[in-house]
């Protein structure tokens, strides 16, 4: 007997200790409950083994109380329990209903005198039990509340029936099953301990053998949850350990190359993968919409031929239109109009789309099976990657072909570029060389139209040149070939001349012309341009090594040199000039940097009295290789390479050296002038280096004089306005060269802050004519109204002096008063 309830106990225990542990790791109430009925069973069953040991009557009686008191107990967990988990709505209200029933019984069993069960004239008796030893049982007639006890365990057992039916309904069978044997057992407990009463039967209480058993039965429920919850989890670490060597694989696949082994590599590793019995990557099909194309297919690991299918009443269609589609069986029944999975027995499908530019879904990734899915979330997630690595490559591969189109289209007029055009002149050429034959390249560009976008605006420009375009991409065929060089440059490419030369060039001209010529309109704007162009006959104008298109360009600006609107053809003699030019800008570096010859000569300037008040500072370069070299031939050049930059600064340190070094020897210092250009004055560091040497050699800044041309100061009004105000500002005084040479209104020129205006030669040199004193004397009074000092350059006879002289000009240079001359020279008139 012992040895049983200790059994019962320890099952108890342990149920109560795992049950709770699982219920409060889970978040269940029930299992908390069931928990704690369990600890009132061990109670029960450790009373009930105390109770069949008793010896003497008030002990039985005592311990029977006790015994009762568990069993009220039960009752109301019992409610609690079975509530909770079959979600009976009215469980608390049925829970605290039991609990008010249970409590009179409790207060009564507690403080009764005599035991409910047993009455007041409850005997011991013993008996021998059914394990071989001696138990002994209270007996006699049970008290007027022991009814209600019944009344108790009768509406539990009702609601235990009840909650039989819910599990059933809920298809929870096996905790169906598991209360219909808890209460088949409760019945029959109940009969064992009517029978123990009677004398009857050699038992002992088992009153909590069902409850105990239940317990069990929910604890083994429990440990397969457990079994089956580790299992999933080594499923899924096994998957994600599969998942991770497949992405690992997947990210290995190069895109360099082919992009179609790139899509098959892809394809076959998911295959291998997802052990689908199809595998297909497909794109809508750019001839019909309404069908499907195959880039890829593999067919129970091998790949197939590729095929076209219709996207309607297929899954397909779904995926594009829907995004990821899923049937994990019966597909088939759900598309009965699609053949293949008809005739194939595709019972699975799982489909993610391929997603091209703008997010529109131009392609599909699909698997296939021929049983029915379970538990395909690893499936999806691995179809999902894939399909957007292979999207990813697809935009790519898009991206990359658009490119390459865009690399030879001008993206203004939609012309081919000036790439496209070394690409056709290289291709054209090397075809001529086995053919006796003549190619026609001219080259041309509109005229002054810097100045429509001064004037207009570079929108307005943009679109001037987009009109011309569309006008010549019209004029366009299989032998004339137009292309957009850049900015408002264009060329037109015969690549086989069959008629005369000449002839050939005036037509195409003529209608280059007249394509160019017709008025644009911009908006209320009318602009009309103009045009010029260079020509070059290749091969035979040319040998191996010349460019083509270089030498179209030579012959264009010869034709700009000769006057605008104008053709000219290409002369290999043009390309001693540009060798020319290219030795002479080498030899001028060179120079820059090896001390070959370069040196500053000064003009002086002079007053009315003929006094020094300043001076030019002026190149010189006598070059040990070439001799003298006029700076009418090196500046220009200078000034087209950049290499101008380099030469103003060498010029600008040597001055600044010059008067540090006059400055030491005491002599009297005059202002002296230094040239800028265009491309000077508009680099921020040519003036803030002007600025910084003045200082860190110590001079004052009135010392130096800034010498600018008219056409200089036009580029950019505010910027001219806003540098002169910084130069003036730091002490520098600012010269306008050549003035009267340009094209500067005098509106202009009056909001500029100058210092010196340097009449230009020409206008010294026409003195002679009436028509050109009077233009003199206007400059003059100019310059007096501005409030600027007038030089007078190039004077070279008394005359010339005299007659500026009496229109009020303050100051002369020219060689009447003396030449450039060299330092030392030069020295003299500072010494005297």
């Amino acid at each position: 007997m012992t040895e049983f309830y200790s059994v019962l106990m320890s099952m108890n225990a342990l149920c109560a200790i795992s049950i709770l542990l699982s219920g409060v790791d889970r978040r269940r109430p029930y299992f908390i409950a069931l928990a704690l009925l369990n600890a009132v069973l061990f109670l029960f069953h450790w009373l009930s083994l105390m109770l069949h040991s008793a010896t003497t009557v008030d002990e039985a009686i005592k311990i029977s109380k006790y015994h009762l008191f568990c069993v009220i107990l039960a009752h109301p967990l019992q409610i609690l329990i079975l509530g909770l988990w079959t979600k009976f709505r009215y469980v608390k209200v049925l829970f605290y209903a039991f609990c008010l029933m249970s409590l009179p019984l409790l207060v009564i069993n507690v403080f009764s005198e005599h035991s409910i069960r047993y009455g007041e004239h409850a005997v011991l008796i013993t008996y021998t039990t059914v394990f071989g030893d001696t138990a002994a049982i209270l007996k006699g007639e049970s008290g007027a509340y022991f009814p209600l006890l019944h009344l108790s365990y009768a509406l539990s057992s009702l609601f235990m029936a009840y909650c039989v039916i819910r599990f059933f309904k809920q298809k929870q069978i096996y905790l169906f099953f598991t209360l219909l044997l808890t209460i088949l057992l409760q019945l029959g407990a109940s009969e064992v301990g009517f029978e123990i009463d009677q004398q009857t039967l050699n038992w002992v209480y088992v009153g909590g053998v069902p409850s105990t058993v239940m317990s069990l039965l929910v604890m083994g429920m429990i440990s397969r949850g457990f079994k089956e919850k580790s299992d999933e989890l080594d499923k899924e670490g096994n998957n994600k350990i599969a998942m991770q060597g497949v992405f690992s694989a997947l990210a290995k696949i190069s895109n360099e190359g082919d992009v179609s082994s790139f899509y098959e590599n892809c394809v076959t590793l998911l295959a291998r993968y997802s052990k689908a019995d199809y595998v297909l990557f497909g794109l809508v099909n750019a001839n019909n919409p309404q069908t499907i194309a195959t880039e890829v297919v593999i067919k129970n690991g091998e790949r197939i031929d590729n095929f076209v299918y219709k996207r309607k009443g297929s899954p397909c269609e779904n995926v594009l239109s829907i995004e990821a589609c899923v049937h994990r069986e019966k597909v088939a029944d759900d598309f009965p109009d699609d053949a293949m999975l008809r005739e194939e027995g595709i019972e699975a499908y799982i489909g993610h789309p391929i997603v091209g530019s703008n997010r529109c879904n131009v392609g599909l990734l699909v698997l296939m099976y021929k049983r029915p899915l379970t538990g395909e979330g690893a499936l999806r997630a691995a179809t999902d990657v894939f399909a957007t690595r292979m999207s990813a490559e697809f935009r790519r591969q898009a991206l990359q072909n658009e490119l390459k189109a865009t690399a030879f289209i001008d993206y203004l007029t939609r012309l081919p570029n000036r790439t496209k055009l070394l690409t056709c002149v290289n291709t054209v050429r090397a075809d001529l060389q086995t053919e006796d034959a003549q190619a026609l390249l001219m080259l041309f560009d509109l005229d002054h139209f810097g100045e429509v976008n001064r004037k207009y605006g570079y929108d307005v420009g943009d679109r001037v040149i987009k009109i011309i375009g569309e006008r010549l991409s019209s004029y366009t065929s299989e032998c004339v070939h137009i292309f957009r060089c850049g900015g408002d440059e264009f060329a037109v490419m015969i690549p086989k001349v069959r008629a005369d030369l000449t002839r050939l060039t005036n037509v195409h001209w003529t209608a280059i012309q007249a394509i160019v010529n017709e008025t644009c309109s911009v908006g209320n704007r009318r602009i009309n341009v103009n045009c010029t162009m260079g020509a070059v006959l290749f091969p035979s104008q040319l040998d191996s090594k010349i460019d083509v298109i270089g030498a179209a360009e030579q012959a264009l600006m010869r034709a700009k040199e000769h006057g605008r609107g104008r053709y000219t053809f290409f002369d290999p003699a043009f390309l001693s000039d540009v060798e020319y030019a290219r030795e002479l800008e080498a030899d001028l570096v060179a120079a820059l940097h090896h001390d070959d010859g370069l040196d500053v000569y000064y003009q002086p300037k002079v007053d009315l009295n003929g006094d020094i008040v300043g001076a030019e500072a002026l190149v010189r370069w006598f070059s040990k290789k070439r001799g003298v070299v006029s700076p009418a031939d090196f500046i220009p050049i200078a000034e087209e390479t950049g290499v101008i930059h380099l030469l103003g600064q060498w010029v600008l340190t040597r001055v600044l050296d010059d008067l540090v070094h006059w400055q030491r020897c005491h002599y009297h210092l005059v202002p002296i002038a230094i040239n800028a250009t265009v491309s000077q004055f508009e680099d921020n560091d040519f003036i803030q280096q002007l600025k910084s040497s003045i200082i860190e050699k110590g001079l004052q800044s009135h010392l130096i004089e800034l010498e600018l041309t008219e056409s200089g100061l036009l580029t950019d009004r505010l910027k001219a306005i806003t540098t002169l105000a910084e130069l003036r500002g730091f002490g520098i005084t600012v010269a306008i060269d050549d003035f009267g040479t340009g094209y500067s209104s005098l509106s202009y020129l009056s909001e500029l802050p100058l210092d010196v205006l340097k009449i230009d030669k020409s206008f010294v040199d026409g003195l002679y004519d009436d028509r050109n004193r009077e233009l003199v004397k206007s400059i003059i009074a100019i310059s007096k109204t501005m409030g600027l000092t007038s030089i007078a350059e190039g004077t070279e006879t008394l005359e010339q002096v005299n007659l500026m002289k009496s229109y009020g000009c303050d100051l002369f240079q020219g060689y009447y008063f003396s030449k450039p001359l060299a330092k030392d020279e030069f020295e003299t008139w500072l010494q005297g």
